[in-house]
């Protein structure tokens, strides 16, 4: 017999437990151990937290993928906090619910079958756990009328063939017995062994088996056996499954209670050294074990327990990569765990000072909490300083809204800062509503304007008694996601398009759904010329399987019937080439070729490429001078022709967002994520969470040079298909949280350049350069700071980027030459103008330029504009009339029925004369704006003709002043109607995002009412 087969009589620790479970099933029966997976769910949208040990296993169960092992173990990283299993409320409230716990398992696909699973545990249970068989009650499937089963008399033989007295085999029927993975899918009945935790009572007049599943402390569940032997099909009904499952799930906190000898989990080695440092370091009396009650020490304990219980929770998930930026039900415990810290342990950094503690009673079992454990500390620092100052900032306007609002105690407005101006909204609105129901478009607006959640729809819609309309929502947000589409493949001219695309995408998923599958992997197949440094990309031979005309199915179509402005041709191939957009990359771009019976060719454009149904999608346009003298058919081949040039620079800015991520990595030992990336032809954007590190310029620099550096390397790019098995062995991928991966088939992008220390190591579906020399030149173009913790790069590779540098080159040399100019006293006034055009050029227009070439080009245009402010011979104020009078010129009144202009030439002066520059506009409405030593002013005039009841001077410049949150008045002694101003506005000289958004509003205003009138 193995060593962890003996019986064990000493009190074992909660570590030897784990383990012996482990060896039994390992070196006694063969299991192989399969390393817990994270409590982030990355393979399954459907879960918030891995919450059962199963969940690794699912895909295994529902048929999608292969059983790694035919006999596996493990103990797996849970987590309780939400939906269905929500433990959050009640945990510190009694002996045994948590929000993070481990479940240990043992699983057979296909292998042995209940009388096995039975035996075993039993064996495990009286064997190296030496727990008295006497004290256990099993239970069985009782079967079950509507569903057609009989009770599992089969379990019910096992268990009194292995010693168990009848009256110690109980039956339950579906609620307790029968498991169900969901409302369709695997399931089967189960055996659960429960446990008497006062032995004494067994042989008394009690009858204890009377307490199984009664909800009783002293009768609890101890393990559960789950056959999985049948499939719920959609209609309801139960069939049987080819293959026979086991899974099999042990909670190893009460496990660990039962073995050494306590009556709650809290009470082991799991808890007790967290307790010992809790009070260690707040000074606090001792735990003492008492459970809820109205008296200070039954406060304290609870408040022992819950920190305990979510500093366990909060090192696990942040060791697993999840992020409380990214989910609120992590936030909201951390920032539970804060305010118990603070309030009754007197310590605001308690938390932090608990997970070495935590780390030291879980990290043999899980080592990722060791590697990870610097970065966790930095998380709850960063979480606990924004926690603090949120509550300092917002705990005036949390009061002032709940004196408003007293029913709205309950909600954690901390967590939603939006919900009390979404909750007035909700009042105004309220009376409009029908059928008592919050409508689909209202709630968009709680969304885009407020920033609320779903969970947020149901608390507000609760507080009023009101439903939601969520199919309306999703409707509205879908609305929203097409106008998106549509600006970006600039074509927001046709106001009904993105109904349009609405309707087609509604046509093309039910089509699809019965359509073959696209054969898309030719995708990948290209190779680069170094000598031509192009990428050659086969043409592609496909058979038309389906095909649409707007949104009409079309077995065959006629081109002349086709408009070449409005319509939309949808062609799905049985195989492609074209990449779809996924992974943050947009979609390919090309052509379809036609062979006509001439044997000419004609083609379409193919502007977009959709993924629908496993079947890939090219939309297409005929160009207007297109010849229409041909039809398409389903059934007939077309050739396939990928845009090689847009494909290239795709390409190069995928990799190069990978190079820019493990740049950023490599330079700055912090904890570092990704937020978001998007890869264009044009650029390529990473939105990165980097904690306890503000980008600067010089930063910005050391990443070009590294990633400069690594392109002259010509560092291989190498991809490799590997599974989710694979990824759960390694430590050193990159990953984005939250997204949710396949489990099989995943492409992971590895460059390694030991040389400059700097590895990117990616899952990733995109197109990558094969060497990094392909990608030729990198800048970074923009940096933005999202929020406290979040930078926005903006980026630009290859021929892009060759061409952004050869034009700051360009201006750099017409700067040398303006500054030589002043510094030889050779300027004149065009030189001081043309300073100024450069300058409003890089802050105001969307030319391309690197970022520290950007800032720096400023400050030096800004000192050479101030030294000429300081030694001018021309009068500044006449620079404002000439301004305005070339402004004029440029606009004559026929084709700009009125002026909206921000005066660039105020930035030289300490003041500038508004009412001037408004006089000399007098023919038409006006309005101007002008920043002279970071104070932004804007005067507004609109002569009586254009006056109306909804266009007036007061309210197109509350337009623009809001942006600023600034006030209007109007000059004493005239009438609000036709002149206004904005009173003086502080702002930082970095200021031209908010200038442009409030600019535009003023000019939508104007447009509405000027133009509509006119």
């Amino acid at each position: 017999m193995h060593s962890s087969a003996k019986k064990l009589h000493r009190v074992l620790s909660s570590s030897e437990i784990r383990k012996a479970f482990v060896d039994y099933f390992m070196l006694n029966h063969d299991h192989k151990f399969v390393r817990s997976s994270p409590v982030v769910p990355f393979c399954d949208p459907t879960v918030a937290f891995v919450n059962a040990g199963m969940n690794q296993f699912k895909s295994v169960f529902l048929g999608k993928t292969e059983p790694p092992y035919k006999r596996v173990t493990n103990s797996q990283k849970c987590v309780r906090v939400g939906g269905k299993h929500n433990d959050l409320s009640i945990v510190g409230q009694d002996s045994y619910h948590h929000t993070f716990f481990e479940m240990l398992g043992n699983w057979s696909f296909g292998d042995y079958f209940k009388r096995e699973a039975c035996a075993m545990a039993l064996d495990l249970l009286r064997g190296p756990y030496n727990i008295d068989p006497n004290r256990l009650y099993v239970t069985y499937f009782a079967g079950d009328k509507v569903l057609g089963l009989p009770a599992d008399l089969e379990c019910f033989e096992i268990w009194r063939s292995l010693g168990f007295p009848s009256e110690r085999i109980l039956p339950f029927g579906s609620k307790d017995n029968f498991w169900e993975m969901g409302e369709t899918g695997p399931c089967g009945p189960c055996t659960e062994i429960h446990i008497d935790h006062q032995p004494e009572l067994i042989n008394s007049s009690n009858d204890r088996a009377k307490l199984v599943n009664t909800d009783r402390p002293d009768v609890t569940e101890l393990w559960n056996l789950v056959f999985i032997q049948y499939n719920r099909n959609k209609d309801g009904s139960i069939t049987q499954l080819p293959a026979h499952h086991v899974d099999t799930g042990m909670g190893f906190e009460r496990l660990t209670a039962i073995l050494q000898n306590k009556m709650s989990n809290y009470d082991t080695d799991l808890f007790t050294p967290i307790f010992n440092q809790i009070q260690k370091v707040s000074k606090a009396p001792d735990y003492s074990g008492i459970f809820p009650s109205n008296t200070d020490e039954a406060i304290l304990d609870t408040g022992y327990r819950i920190l305990a219980d979510h500093t366990r929770m909060i090192t696990a998930c942040l060791s697993d990569g999840m992020l409380p930026d990214q989910n609120q039900k992590l936030r909201r415990v951390l920032r539970k765990a804060f305010t118990i810290s603070e309030q009754t342990f007197a310590n605001e950094n308690l938390v932090a000072q608990l997970v070495p503690i935590v780390v030291e009673t879980l990290g043999s079992a899980y080592p990722e909490m060791y590697i990870k454990q610097h970065a966790v500390l930095e998380l709850i620092e960063h979480e606990r300083e924004v926690y603090k100052i949120l509550r300092e900032t917002s705990s005036k306007a949390f009061i002032e809204a709940l004196t408003e609002f007293p029913n709205l105690e309950d909600i954690d407005l901390m967590e939603c800062p939006g919900f009390v101006p979404a909750y007035r909204d909700l009042q105004s609105q309220k009376p409009h509503f029908i059928n008592n129901t919050l409508p689909g478009k209202f709630l968009f607006k709680l969304r885009d304007t407020y920033g609320l959640t779903e969970e947020n729809f149901h608390k507000l819609a609760e507080l009023e008694n009101m439903s939601c309309d969520l199919k309306g929502y999703k409707e509205e947000l879908c609305n929203a996601k097409y106008k998106t589409k549509c600006a970006m493949t600039k074509v927001e001219d046709n106001k009904n398009l993105s109904k349009q695309w609405k309707c087609i995408d509604e046509v093309l998923n039910s089509y699809t759904a019965q359509l073959p599958t696209t054969n898309n992997s030719l995708k990948y197949n290209y190779s680069y010329d170094a000598s031509s440094s192009k990428y050659n990309i086969n043409a592609a031979i496909a058979q038309i399987q389906g095909l649409t005309h707007n949104d009409s199915i079309a077995n065959e179509l006629n081109m002349t019937n086709v408009d070449t402005n409005d319509d939309v041709i949808c062609i799905i191939t049985d195989r492609s080439n074209f990449y779809y957009e996924s992974g943050g990359q947009q979609s390919d771009r090309g052509k379809v070729l036609i062979k006509l019976d001439d044997g000419k060719c004609s083609e379409l454009n193919i502007v977009d490429v959709k993924f629908i149904n496993n079947c890939v999608v090219h939309v297409c346009r005929l160009e207007p001078t297109a010849e229409k003298n041909f039809s398409l058919c389903v059934g007939e081949n077309v050739e396939l022709i990928v845009d090689a040039k847009h494909r290239k620079s795709n390409i190069c800015h995928h990799t190069a967002t990978h190079l820019l991520n493990g740049a950023v990595r490599a330079l700055f030992n912090k904890v570092i994520y990704q937020v978001s990336s998007v890869v264009t032809a044009d650029n390529c954007k990473l939105e990165l969470g980097i904690i306890g590190k503000k980008i600067t310029k010089d930063d910005v620099e050391d990443i070009e040079d590294m990633i400069g550096r690594v392109i002259c390397a010509s560092v291989p790019v190498e991809t490799k298909l590997i599974n989710v098995a694979d990824v759960l062995q390694e430590n050193d991928i990159t990953m984005v949280p939250g997204e949710i991966y396949p489990e099989t088939g995943l492409r992971l992008v590895t460059v390694n350049c030991s040389e400059f220390k700097m590895q990117s190591k990616e899952l990733c579906c995109g197109t990558h350069v094969t060497n990094t020399q392909e990608v030729e030149y990198f800048c970074v173009t923009n940096l933005k700071q999202t929020n406290r913790a979040r930078f926005a790069f903006t980026a630009v590779a290859g021929n892009v980027a060759e061409n952004v540098l050869k034009t700051a080159a360009l201006l750099k040399h017409r700067v040398d030459v303006l500054e030589e100019e002043f510094k030889t006293d050779k300027m004149t006034n065009a030189t001081e103008i043309e300073l100024q055009k450069i300058r409003n050029n890089i802050l105001h227009t969307d030319m391309m330029l690197p970022y520290s070439f950007k800032l720096d080009t400023l400050t030096r245009l800004n000192e050479i504009i101030k030294k000429i402010k300081e030694t001018t011979r021309t009068t500044l104020k006449e620079f404002v009339e000439v301004e305005m009078k070339n402004l004029i010129q440029e606009k004559p009144i026929e084709t700009h029925p009125y002026i909206l202009h921000y005066i660039h030439s105020s930035a030289l002066m300490e003041a500038v004369p508004l009412q001037k520059a408004t006089k000399i506009c007098n023919d038409r409405p006006v309005l101007v704006i002008s920043m002279c030593d970071n104070i932004l002013r804007a005067r507004c005039c609109v002569p009586k003709k254009y006056i109306n009841k909804n266009f007036n001077a007061e309210n197109w410049l509350k337009e623009f002043a809001t942006e600023f949150s600034s006030h209007v008045m109007t000059p004493k002694g005239q009438n609000a109607a036709q002149v206004s101003n904005m009173k003086g506005k502080k702002v930082s000289t970095q200021f031209e995002e908010q200038l442009e958004i409030a600019m535009a509003k003023a000019n939508k205003f104007a447009k509405n009412y000027i133009l509509s009138n006119n």
